[in-house]
């Protein structure tokens, strides 16, 4: 239910987030979702109202929050400890490594108002590491998804392989990319358009950015190869290495820090089996301060108009290591 059923205009991703929810917790009993205070913001509360015997509130106690969540997985349920995702990467990471992530245990954790559309929460809200941080964990899996159907796919793959799941929610309407039909799979990519001269890869919300920039590289007769990446880890080294093999050089783009994120996971697989030029596009090595989320993808250099400069200059390097 990516869509409000009266209009059919698209909902933003955490509306799609709490239907899901209610979604899932209808074919799974066991599923149960906790709550650090936040449930009306993360849309949580969905659930709430559809199972309040299986919603644990347990208030502003981060660390506790995710305790509770390895102690009910140990006894068979399906937690899914609901939180923003700076809170758990900055404030439970411990918890969520010794007590989740070391016994594997099987924990899914949604992390809410990520990147850049938190906007003018300011830098102790807007949440940009997550994905270097989760990615780092051993037995953590990590995804960010391009549209809402992805994300509904992402869910439905969390609780269908065993161990710890991190997955990103923005808050943002995103575009639709994918059919209702779609399926989520753990370590493969997914080809939006096809190309041979620059290779796009992207995850999340950029997914969408990414293609308004292969319209503008098309308008100079640049064919741009355009992967989303929603499975960061693991990720598709088999796919990552097919199309640099073609393109020669490629952009990746993460509503992210480009440290330790997509753009690193990429640039690992490149490095050491096709080496080719590559470009970042994400937030450099800095905060991100209060503004409006237009406001802030241009200062960041994260626009369409960014990465399809930054496809340039990758086919330039190209160019330039070829002569």
């Amino acid at each position: 239910m990516a869509e409000n059923s009266s209009t059919g205009a698209m909902l933003e991703m955490r509306d799609a987030f709490g239907q899901a929810l209610v979604e899932m917790g209808c074919k799974y009993p066991k599923m149960i979702v906790l709550d650090a205070d936040l449930h009306t913001s993360s849309k949580a509360g969905y659930f709430k109202q559809a199972f309040p015997d299986r919603f644990i509130q347990v208030g502003i106690a981060e660390q506790n929050l995710f305790g509770i969540a390895a102690g009910l997985a140990l006894t068979g349920f399906i937690p899914f400890p609901s939180t923003f995702a700076v809170f758990a990467t900055r404030r439970a990471l411990d918890q969520i490594a010794i007590s989740i992530c070391y016994p594997k245990l099987n924990v899914k954790i949604p992390g809410s108002y990520v990147g850049l559309p938190t906007s003018r929460a300011g830098a102790s809200h807007n949440c940009i590491e997550d994905i270097a941080v989760m990615r780092s964990l051993p037995h953590m899996r990590v995804a960010d998804p391009g549209d809402n159907a992805d994300l509904q796919a992402i869910i439905q793959a969390a609780i269908n392989v065993d161990g710890p799941v991190y997955f990103r929610v923005t808050r943002y309407t995103l575009p639709k990319l994918f059919g209702p039909d779609h399926v989520f799979q753990w370590g493969k990519g997914r080809r939006i358009c096809a190309g041979g001269d620059v290779t796009l890869f992207s995850t999340g919300m950029m997914t969408g950015l990414c293609l308004e920039a292969a319209d503008l590289l098309a308008r100079d007769q640049i064919e741009a190869d355009l992967i989303h990446m929603g499975s960061i880890k693991p990720i598709d080294c088999g796919l990552i290495i097919e199309s640099v093999k073609r393109t020669g050089c490629a952009v990746t783009a993460e509503n992210a820090t480009i440290i330790g994120g997509l753009g690193a996971a990429v640039t690992e697989v490149v490095a050491e089996a096709h080496p080719v030029p590559v470009q970042r596009i994400g937030v450099r090595d800095r905060w991100v301060d209060s503004g409006g989320i237009d406001e802030l993808f241009t200062h960041h250099g994260m626009q369409p108009k960014d990465i399809a400069a930054a496809a340039r200059e990758a086919i330039r390097l190209k160019r330039r290591r070829a002569d």
